[in-house]
């Protein structure tokens, strides 16, 4: 609680409510990590927060404890490529941090160039009342000389503190001081490496280095730590780490807040600091977490219980008019457009299915014929009837083709409808920004959504365009791929 009062206050932000909860002898934590993304980046990021923050109401009710949401934020990860591309509703817009060349952490990027994105962003589909909230916050952010983790603990202040959530950058020195113990079983051979050697879960997800740190400097930015070529000591790019003569404890305290977790070891950092009662995971950190039991079992840290994120679809009214439900899941292109042309060719109703029948009926009555003719048409007759067959599925498929020229309107409809569900096979949930989504509805989506405190399970939401309002839960599975 103290850290998380120094980082509000230096942010000039008051501390929300639920933090002084964290005083409280039973008070436990629901905790949602994701590195930092400009705008908000796709809707999934807001989909685990929402789903944090329900979960942790749920709980709380259940227990009558004080349980808290939490956002992890993941400042120290430097693939700023995956944060600096958020859509707007025609187009994708890119920022390019300053030295991009350099593997500095996300958190640590100056806010260069920044307002200069947004203005162009926001003017690609957001509506004018969050396009003057975030213009206003990164003008705080600028003028107080922060960096992006500033900016991004601004944004979620104003979305979601009023509902509790608190956020916590792990990049501090106290904290990172508290996961000394981590850092040096690293370096001592003892750390993840150690734990999962021999078994299945070398083999998961996610790459097990045999040292789980990242060094950070000011310099290199974060680099990963490797043997050196002795085998002998450790470096981290050009800096060679040697040999912790004092022990590699005191070694660690004296250096915490150069050692960056990797991916593998920041679950075993988060759940040292905050032993959350529940952890909130997309599909993809579903998969890594489950690595890790025999390590966080070597290190003595207890293995929360995990959570799927509650997953949220916008069904525009060009897929809604298609007749596109969860059930159909989702269609990349190829497959949507055979489905729609499914759907209009059905809607031709019993004349195609009449036309087939009466070609089966005049290919029988021919090969009776010739048969009484004489049994040498037999082979002709069946050829025949194979080059009927292989003409008429030419003209079926010239007639979907058609189908298209004619209903020119209506197609180009249902192609937008399928744009604004996937792209690139990309679900949208991946790509499209929860605010340009919502067009100004998002207070109403997020009432809505966190309304759901008595269902704990993962809820999938329907949420209609901006003109509807949000429909679900529909379905309690996500949609099938």
């Amino acid at each position: 609680m103290r850290v998380l009062e120094a980082q509000y206050t230096a942010s000039g932000l008051t501390l929300p409510a639920s933090g002084r909860l964290l005083t409280h002898p039973d008070c436990r934590a629901v905790t949602v990590g994701h590195q930092l993304v400009l705008a908000g980046g796709p809707a999934f990021f807001h989909h685990k927060i929402l789903t944090a923050i329900r979960v942790a109401r749920g709980l709380s009710k259940a227990s009558g404890q004080p349980v808290v949401p939490v956002f992890w934020m993941a400042s120290e990860d430097h693939d700023w490529k995956e944060v600096a591309t958020v859509h707007g509703a025609t187009q994708a817009h890119d920022w390019t941090p300053t030295h991009p060349e350099v593997p500095h952490p996300v958190g640590d990027f100056e806010l260069k160039g920044v307002e200069e994105w947004l203005h162009a962003w926001m003017a690609d589909g957001l509506d004018p009342a969050t396009a003057a909230h975030m213009q206003a916050d990164v003008e705080a952010a600028v003028a107080a000389g922060e960096t992006m983790s500033g900016l991004m603990r601004r944004w979620l202040h104003r979305w979601y503190g009023a509902e509790g959530l608190l956020v916590l950058d792990p990049q501090d020195a106290q904290l990172k001081a508290m996961g000394a113990s981590l850092w040096a079983k690293e370096f001592e051979g003892d750390g993840v490496h150690a734990a999962l050697r021999g078994s299945e879960a070398m083999d998961g997800p996610a790459h097990v280095r045999e040292n789980n740190v990242f060094w950070i400097d000011e310099v290199q930015g974060r680099r990963g730590v490797i043997r050196t070529e002795d085998g002998g000591g450790w470096q981290a790019g050009d800096i060679s780490l040697g040999k912790a003569r004092e022990g590699w404890i005191s070694w660690a305290s004296a250096n915490a807040m150069s050692c960056s977790p990797g991916v593998l070891l920041r679950p075993i950092y988060q759940e040292l600091l905050l032993q959350s009662a529940a952890v909130i995971l997309g599909p993809g950190e579903w998969r890594y977490w489950h690595q890790l039991p025999q390590a966080f079992a070597h290190h003595g840290v207890t293995f929360p219980a995990l959570r799927l994120r509650d997953h949220g679809v916008v069904v525009s009214s060009e897929a809604r008019a298609c007749g596109w439900t969860l059930s159909e899941g989702w269609l990349h292109n190829e497959a949507w457009d055979r489905w729609v042309l499914d759907k209009w060719m059905s809607e031709l109703g019993e004349g195609v299915q009449r036309q087939e029948e009466a070609l089966v009926e005049w290919n029988r009555n021919l090969h009776a014929w010739a048969s009484d003719i004489s049994p040498e048409l037999k082979g002709p007759a069946g050829a025949l009837e194979a080059a009927t067959a292989k003409a008429w599925k030419q003209w079926m498929a010239k007639l979907r083709k058609s189908l298209k020229g004619s209903r020119a309107q209506a197609w180009a409809s249902a192609r937008r409808g399928c744009e604004s569900l996937m792209r690139a096979g990309v679900p949208q949930d991946r790509w499209a920004n929860w605010h340009v989504l919502a067009q100004g509805q998002a207070e109403t989506w997020k009432a809505q959504w966190l309304s759901k405190t008595d269902e704990l399970e993962t809820l999938v939401w329907v949420l209609e365009d901006p003109n509807g309002a949000m429909k679900g839960p529909e379905d309690k599975s996500s949609p099938s791929n």
